[in-house]
């Protein structure tokens, strides 16, 4: 009788402590989302008092332009920082499925099979950099993925400059990929893929093993997670996501080229992190990374009309991030 009388209390002690980590998580993520959303709003009013013409139609175009093609990969980045690893591939193919999506309409492919083969390539991508990862994660447990994503960016940039002719960016003439991937469309597409990544990550199966994986290998591994599994599943939609960017570049320029995304791999870093992703995993949220993104297309757009020189911009940007990682830590003593 005092046995049985004991299980329901440790029950009620169990789900009481599941309820307080729920809580103390979304006070967690509701205060870096306000703390994001205030870094965003103070920007708009510096760079609308300095130059007034920042909130002007045009200005406001051109910042959610930038948004589309890099929140997508930022997306596709926060699954892999909440992992604890990293795509560097993302830039490599970008730029590899913009120039299939180019190609395909120059040679007067449907549009529809254009957008099909450039996904599927960097789904392609995705899986060998899982694949890798996987393979060798089996043989050294904490081996980063960085490595092989660093290998194949280098390998998609390859490829793309072969598929170019003579090395020259392909121009797209399509009327329809133009109507369909131009303008403001892709912004939508965009906020779509963000908002099933923000659903995946927190009420599917695959969001509580990255999370876990993130959090604890070893731990993942005692409750039946198979770590290296869940780490390419993870690098395989981040090439399927990552190829679809390619095709929302390809509608921005209406062309594509290898190195059309260079360097975005660290604007997706940047944007997660400011959005409060950790880069040692475990911790993370598609929205805040979507406010990470708004926020550096606020800053790029408010520098530029100002006419302020790259070595500034860069500046800005390294200040920022080191802000939202100051803010970060700060709200993680706060919250406990």
């Amino acid at each position: 009788m005092k046995l049985s009388a004991e299980i329901p209390r440790s029950e009620n002690q169990s789900a009481s402590r599941e309820q307080s980590v729920s809580r103390r998580f979304v006070r967690d993520a509701l205060a870096r989302g306000i703390a994001v959303l205030l870094y965003l709003v103070v920007l708009i009013v510096i760079f609308s008092v300095i130059a007034p013409s920042f909130l002007s139609g045009g200005t406001l175009s051109a910042v959610l332009d930038l948004t589309s093609p890099l929140l997508v990969v930022s997306g596709a980045m926060t699954m892999c920082l909440i992992t604890a690893e990293v795509d560097l591939s993302v830039a490599g193919v970008v730029g590899l499925s913009s120039t299939v999506t180019a190609l395909l309409l120059l040679k007067g492919e449907p549009w529809p099979v254009a957008v099909v083969a450039a996904v599927a390539a960097g789904g392609l991508v995705g899986v060998i950099n899982g694949v890798l990862t996987a393979r060798l994660v089996g043989i050294i447990p904490l081996f980063p993925s960085f490595l092989p994503t660093l290998a194949m960016q280098w390998v998609c940039i390859g490829i793309a400059w072969a598929m170019e002719p003579s090395q020259e960016a392909i121009t797209i003439s399509n009327k329809t990929f133009a109507g369909l991937f131009g303008g403001l469309l892709p912004l939508a597409y965009a906020i779509v893929l963000v908002a099933l990544i923000q659903v995946v990550l927190s009420r599917s199966a695959l969001g509580y093993r990255i999370f876990a994986v993130g959090s604890n290998r070893s731990a993942a591994r005692l409750v039946g997670i198979n770590v290296a599994r869940t780490k390419a599943a993870v690098l395989a939609v981040s090439g399927v996501l990552t190829g679809f960017a390619g095709v929302i570049m390809a509608g921005y320029f209406q062309g594509g080229y290898a190195n059309v995304a260079q360097g975005i791999e660290l604007d997706a870093i940047a944007a997660a992190v400011i959005g409060g992703t950790a880069l040692f995993g475990g911790r993370g949220n598609a929205l805040g990374t979507l406010l990470g993104v708004l926020v550096l297309a606020v800053l790029d757009t408010g520098l530029l009309l100002l006419q302020v020189s790259p070595a500034i911009q860069l500046a800005a940007r390294g200040a920022i991030v080191i802000l939202a990682v100051a803010t970060d830590l700060y709200i993680r003593r706060l919250v406990g």
